[in-house]
């Protein structure tokens, strides 16, 4: 059935301001939907998609940096959404529209939802950040297959957390620790804490006796993080001087010198699982390599293809430029891969896009000596938001006895490995947070919710999110279940 509705929702503007608009949806599931702006075609959305009212949304760190993400401006942003079903039941959104997710036939002829890889669908949309609006207005367009119920055990705040806390769990069992490894969480916060009770909870279910120390600056965050399973807290001012701390460190802090200071506390692999969209030691598409859940680690037998995420096997190998010593292709075309080499990285990726043997469009792995190389084989083409690598693939830099900055130094002279992920599975995050012997669901919200803002106030949740005092920050529509 056709239906149409009209609001006003508060947007994010390029300058990072917020400024209400007028929107009208008009459509419907089965035939697609006309979403206006301020009287005037804005966007056109194919079938898939439900109508749904929101209630409330999580305020992230996305969102806060919005402006520095490679997506137009300006959007109503919020994808931590909880809203109502048809029966006024609460329910929660996965954000990635792919096409399995709005149940399209092109799901079977789309490579990556194909391979089961939806969130990596190369034409989705996703909820309150690329191009669909997002939960901080009233309405929502979700895809259809993504809206999932909020069980009875699960609160309003904790329901909120389903998102973040479905993106840390995917951290937690992609690194899936040993026992008696020793996991850091840096800077934790709104997502560092997630990262903690999804490690606690992990652990706790599977029976893995690993040791979570987390590294933060606050006396009321290391507080909070032990309430919610960290072993042991270290101050951050004193963990700059100290070295190789833990196995793996998960950098949550989404700044340069988090990052810098994951690379010295991790004596194996730095875990990025958030980022500001700005250059981060040398590499200027960190933001892309989470976004594609890519793996950076030194050329070596042990890691060819190795990534942290269930992927296809390597196929195809890209060496990217001059310099890459000639015996590493003949050693990747000895171990069955097809080699392509070249020093155009643009080139390579068209060629690459246009080969119907390559299923995924792009190469499996790519050989690299420099970060500028890396940032070339994550973004190849200025504008294009496709890789010479594709999504859950590894990119190896060779030793060729390069000058070393941090970056180069912590991979080759050390053997680090950087390792990412994106977002998570809801009905994994769902079922944990469900668990009665857990108690996650009736008390996870309400310990890291800070405040709570009706929407109409979005520029006061912001800044409220932005002090370094504040956790988590919700934001209501009227008459919210909160």
């Amino acid at each position: 059935m056709r239906c149409m509705i009209a609001f006003s929702a508060p947007e994010y503007q390029p300058d990072g301001s917020i400024h209400p608009a007028a929107y009208t949806y008009a459509g419907s599931s089965a035939d697609g939907w006309e979403v206006r702006r301020e009287g005037r075609d804005h966007l056109r959305l194919g079938p898939g998609y439900r109508l749904l009212r929101v209630s409330h949304c999580g305020v992230c760190s996305t969102d806060l940096a919005r402006r520095h993400l490679p997506f137009p401006l300006p959007q109503v942003t919020g994808h931590e959404v909880v809203a109502y079903d048809d029966a006024g039941r609460p329910v929660v959104i996965e954000i990635n529209a792919s096409h399995a997710a709005r149940g399209l036939p092109a799901a079977v002829s789309c490579a990556y939802c194909r391979s089961g890889l939806t969130t990596h669908c190369a034409e989705r949309l996703v909820l309150g950040i690329h191009d669909l609006p997002g939960g901080f207005g009233p309405w929502i367009l979700a895809p259809q297959a993504n809206v999932l119920p909020v069980p009875p055990g699960i609160t309003p705040a904790t329901a909120a957390m389903i998102e973040p806390f479905a993106a840390a769990l995917h951290a937690v069992r992609a690194l899936a620790p040993a026992d008696r490894a020793r996991v850091a969480v840096l800077g934790p916060r709104r997502l560092g804490m997630l990262v903690i009770a999804a490690f606690a909870a992990w652990r706790a279910r599977v029976g893995r006796r690993c040791e979570i120390l987390a590294v933060a600056r606050r006396p009321e965050m290391r507080a909070l993080a032990r309430a919610l399973g960290a072993d042991d807290v270290l101050d951050a001012e004193g963990a700059h001087a100290m070295r190789e701390v833990a196995d793996v460190v998960v950098d949550t802090t989404g700044s340069p010198a988090g990052l810098a200071s994951a690379l010295a506390l991790a004596s194996r692999e730095v875990h990025v699982k958030s980022t500001t969209g700005q250059v981060t030691l040398g590499l200027a598409h960190l933001t892309e390599l989470v976004v594609d859940e890519l793996t950076l680690a030194p050329y070596g037998e042990a890691l060819l293809g190795e990534t942290v995420l269930p992927s296809p096997p390597p196929r195809v190998a890209v060496v990217l430029g001059g310099n890459v010593p000639v015996g590493i292709a003949r050693d990747l075309a000895s171990r069955g891969l097809r080699v392509i080499a070249g020093n155009d990285p643009a080139a390579l990726a068209a060629e690459l896009a246009r080969d119907p043997a390559v299923e995924l469009g792009a190469a499996d792995l790519a050989v690299v000596t420099t970060l500028a190389a890396v940032d070339a084989a994550i973004r190849p083409r200025p504008g294009l938001e496709r890789g010479l690598v594709r999504a859950r693939g590894t990119i190896l830099v060779a030793d060729i006895r390069q000058p070393r900055d941090l970056l180069l130094s912590a991979l080759l002279d050390r053997g680090l490995r950087l390792t990412t992920t994106r977002c998570g599975d809801f009905r994994a995050g769902i079922d944990l947070l469900a668990d009665p012997a857990l108690g996650l669901g009736e008390r996870l919200g309400e310990r890291m919710t800070t405040s709570v803002f009706p929407a109409s106030r979005l520029a006061d949740a912001f800044a409220a999110a932005i002090d370094p005092r504040s956790v988590k920050v919700l934001v209501r529509q009227e008459g919210a279940l909160l």
